[in-house]
């Protein structure tokens, strides 16, 4: 797979677009926040009755990085593919996706606020969350905030996170 070196112009339609702006990411927080990602898109997934069955077989998709773009900043597309062909499976993708970002910011806004002016605070531990994809959208809140600003969107929807500030859009 080729880098594409030109300027981010957004999200690439039918993938999930995680950005992150120029300055020192550390590689294993990078890791960190793509496990932490692949395993809430995959909880989200088999939390909808639209896209469980995907997961109900042996041969369960695949998240894959269909591109990485380069300029100002690294923005790595993310979607979900047959794990036999690696076709893209838009559908599955467009409901998970969709659905992820209904989830994290239902999350977000739950969250309690420190201050007048300060950012959203941690949650509970997460031994106290009522369900596994809370427990998901936790830890990819906490990965999210360990990256200096990161995006993720997907078509015209989109979450930033920039160390406690955080805006959905």
């Amino acid at each position: 797979m080729a880098v594409n070196q030109a300027s981010d112009s957004g999200p690439r339609p039918g993938y999930l677009s995680v950005r992150l702006d120029p300055g020192g990411v550390s590689v294993s927080y990078l890791s960190s926040l793509l496990r932490v990602l692949q395993a809430a898109l995959r909880e989200v997934a088999r939390d909808n009755e639209q896209t469980r069955r995907h997961f109900d077989s042996k041969q369960q998709p695949v998240l894959m990085v269909g591109g990485v773009r380069a300029g100002d900043g690294l923005t790595l597309d993310l979607t979900f593919a047959d794990s036999l062909d690696s076709s893209a499976l838009e559908a599955l993708s467009s409901h998970t996706f969709n659905a992820f970002l209904d989830k994290l910011g239902e999350y977000v806004r739950k969250l309690p606020q420190p201050g007048l002016w300060g950012g959203a605070a941690r949650r509970p531990p997460l031994w106290q969350l009522e369900t596994d994809l809370a427990r998901r959208m936790d830890q990819v809140y906490v990965e999210l905030r360990r990256i200096p600003k990161v995006t993720v969107s997907y078509q015209d929807r989109a979450i930033e996170v920039e160390g406690d500030r955080m805006e959905i859009v």
